[in-house]
C-alpha cells in the first residue's frame, strides 16, 4: 500500500528540520532518547607527541591501501585546517591531498555534537574498552581515552547534548580473574563519581542516578556470567554515593541460549540493549537482508514483566570489519540507501513501547555502521564505501527524523519520507550493465558519451520526479512502454520509485504502470523501454552525483 500522509504529518515532517532541536536534551531521563554510540578513538600523527598515530585508521605506521583499518572516507569539507591531518599516498579524484581527523581534537569532536544538535540525535553513549583502565591490559593507552572523554564533555555542554559510559568488556579474556574484572569496573566508576564526570549536569541520569552501560554480556563469555558480574552489578546498586542505573550491552540471543540464572543477572538491571549490527535475515518476499526484529517481541515481554527499560540498537547496515570489499563484492550487510535502517524505525513504531533506541553507530567507519558524513568523492587509491549519491548528511537527516516521530509517536510509515538527494543538485544515471548514461537527447535515450544531468525531486511519499536540467522537462511514460518525456509534473506516468536493492543501484519503477527503466542493450542512443524483469543487471541504475 502507498502512504499518504495527512496534512498534520506533512505539517510534523516539515517542522522536523527546525522545531526544539536547539532546546537542551533532558539529561535526567532514559526515556525519549535516540542516542549514538560514539567510538571517538581515531587518531592521527602526533596526537601524544610521541607520532605513533593513524590509530583505527590504518594497521601501520605509514598509511598503504594493504593496511587499510576503515572501509568509508570521513567528509573532511567542513573541518578547518587545525583539523585535517594530510595522508601520504592518498589523493582526491581532482589529485588534490587527502585528510583524515583525529577525535582528540577537542574542535572536531564539538564539530560531531554540533551535528547532532543540528540534525536532531540526543547525544551519544561513550564507547571505552575496560582494558584501556587501571588494571587493565591496554592501561597504556588511558591518557588517550581520557582526552577523548573530556572532549565529548565540553562538547555535550557547548551543545546542549547528553551522554553515558558505555564500558565494553570485550577485553576481558578467558583468563581474567573474577577479582579483575571486578576492580576495574568498580574501580573506575568510582573515579568517575568522584572527579565529578558521572554526575555532570550533562551526563545523562535515570531516576536521580548517573546512567552506566555495561556492554558485552554474551552468553558465551566467562567474565560477563553471574559468578564474574553479579557482585559488580551488587555494588553498583547499592545506595549511596556510588549509585547508578545500569543497562546491559547483550547478544541479542541472550533469552535464547543465556542460563535462567544468566537471564536474571540481566533483569537486575533498568535497562538493557540487544547488540543488532550483523544480525540480519534474508527477507523472503525481496530476497533483500533486513535487520532481525522478530526476537523484539519476546525481549520486550520480558523486560516488562521485570520493570526493564527494552532501547533496541539499531544499525544502518554494515561491512564487519574494513578495508573496503574489492568490487563487485559489496559491504556485509548493504544499506539499500538508507532503507535497511529505517525498517528498524518501522518495527520499533510498530510495538507501540518503545521511544528511546541506541544507533550503531556515529563514526565507526571500521565496521561500515557509521552515521556521520562521509565524502562520496572519496580518495581513489582504493574503493572506499559511499552512500551511493546520497547526500553525505542522510543518515544524519534520517535519524533525526526517525527519532522525533519515534519519540513523540507519530506512525512510522515504511516509505521515507525525505529524499537520499539534495533537490538543488544534479546527478546523472548510469546504467550498471554497460555503463552507459541516461541522456536527455530528444526522447531519453541511452548514450555512451555521457549522461544529461537530472534532478531528482522527491514528493515524500514514494515517488521522484526525474527533471532534465537542460530541457525542463521530466522522464516519463508514454503508452505502455515507451520512455519519452513530459511537461505533466501532476501525472503518474511521470513519477518513480527507486526500489535500492543493495548493490548501489536502483530500479527505477514507474508509478502508473509498475515497469522499470531497462537500457534494452548495449547500442548507444537505444530507445529506453520498460519491463516487469526484476533480475537483469539492464535495471539497475546508479546515481551519481555531478
Amino acid at each position: 500500500m502507498t502512504f499518504k500522509p495527512t496534512i498534520v504529518t506533512l505539517l510534523i515532517l516539515i517542522a522536523i528540520g527546525a522545531q526544539s532541536r536547539a532546546q537542551t536534551v533532558d539529561a535526567t531521563t532514559m526515556n525519549n532518547k535516540v542516542m549514538a554510540g560514539y567510538q571517538g578513538w581515531f587518531r592521527t600523527p602526533g596526537d601524544r607527541g610521541d607520532n605513533r598515530g593513524w590509530s583505527h585508521l590504518f594497521n601501520a605506521q605509514v598509511p598503504t591501501p594493504a593496511k587499510l583499518g576503515f572501509d568509508a572516507w570521513p567528509d573532511m569539507s567542513e573541518l578547518s585546517k587545525s583539523e585535517k591531518c594530510p595522508v601520504p599516498g592518498f589523493t582526491y579524484p581532482d589529485g588534490s591531498q587527502a585528510y583524515l581527523y583525529s577525535a582528540q581534537n577537542p574542535k572536531t569532536v564539538l564539530r560531531h555534537f554540533q551535528w547532532m544538535k543540528q540534525y536532531g540525535i540526543d547525544g551519544v553513549w561513550l564507547s571505552e574498552f575496560c582494558g584501556y583502565f587501571p588494571g587493565g591490559n591496554a592501561q597504556r593507552d588511558s591518557t588517550t581515552v581520557l582526552t577523548i572523554m573530556n572532549n565529548v564533555r565540553k562538547a555535550a555542554t557547548a551543545t546542549g547534548r547528553t551522554w553515558a559510559f558505555m564500558w565494553d568488556m570485550s577485553s576481558f579474556g578467558p583468563n581474567t580473574s573474577k577479582s579483575d574484572v571486578y576492580n576495574i569496573i568498580v574501580n573506575q566508576w568510582k573515579k568517575m563519581v568522584d572527579e565529578g564526570v558521572a554526575t555532570d549536569p550533562r551526563y545523562m541520569h535515570h531516576n536521580g542516578k548517573p546512567v552506566l552501560l555495561i556492554w558485552g554480556f554474551f552468553p558465551s563469555r566467562p567474565a560477563s556470567q553471574p559468578d564474574y558480574m553479579n557482585p559488580v552489578i551488587d555494588f553498583l546498586l547499592t545506595p549511596g554515593k556510588y549509585q547508578a542505573t545500569l543497562v546491559g550491552g547483550v547478544d541479542n540471543s541472550w533469552r535464547a541460549k543465556g542460563t535462567p540464572e544468566f537471564q536474571a543477572m540481566l533483569m537486575r538491571m533498568q535497562g538493557l540493549q540487544p547488540w543488532s549490527v550483523g544480525r540480519r535475515m534474508r527477507d523472503p518476499a525481496t530476497g533483500y537482508s533486513v535487520q532481525n526484529t522478530s526476537e523484539w517481541a519476546g525481549d520486550i515481554e520480558k523486560c516488562k514483566a521485570n520493570n526493564v527499560i527494552f532501547m533496541p540498537v539499531f544499525n544502518s547496515g554494515t561491512h564487519i570489519a574494513g578495508p573496503p570489499p574489492i568490487p563487485p563484492a559489496g559491504p556485509t550487510v548493504p544499506r539499500r540507501t538508507g532503507n535497511y535502517l529505517w525498517e528498524q524505525f518501522v518495527a520499533a513504531s510498530k510495538t507501540g513501547v518503545i521511544n528511546s533506541a541506541f544507533v550503531a553507530m556515529f563514526d565507526e567507519i571500521n565496521e561500515g555502521t557509521q552515521i556521520m558524513k562521509i565524502d562520496n568523492k572519496p580518495p581513489t587509491e582504493a574503493a572506499f564505501l559511499t552512500y551511493d549519491g546520497a547526500t553525505s548528511d542522510y543518515y544524519l537527516r534520517l535519524v533525526g527524523v526517525g527519532a522525533k516521530m519515534l519519540k513523540e509517536h507519530i506512525p512510522i510509515t515504511p516509505v521515507i519520507p525525505i529524499s537520499p538527494f539534495d533537490k538543488n543538485k544534479v546527478y546523472s544515471i548510469k546504467n550498471k550493465a554497460n555503463g552507459l548514461m541516461l541522456n536527455d537527447n530528444g526522447p531519453a535515450l541511452v548514450h555512451a558519451d555521457g549522461g544529461a544531468i537530472w534532478q531528482l525531486l522527491y514528493d515524500g511519499t514514494g515517488y521522484f520526479q526525474i527533471k532534465s536540467k537542460v530541457s525542463g522537462k521530466l522522464i516519463a511514460v508514454e503508452g505502455n512502454s515507451i520512455i519519452s518525456r513530459s511537461g505533466d509534473e501532476k501525472a503518474d506516468n511521470a513519477k518513480w520509485h527507486l526500489e535500492w536493492d543493495g548493490t548501489g543501484c536502483a530500479r527505477i519503477i514507474n508509478k502508473a504502470t509498475g515497469k522499470a527503466i531497462s537500457n534494452s542493450g548495449t547500442n548507444t542512443n537505444a530507445a529506453l523501454v520498460q519491463t516487469n524483469d526484476s533480475g537483469s543487471d539492464d535495471l539497475r541504475w546508479q546515481i551519481i552525483e555531478q
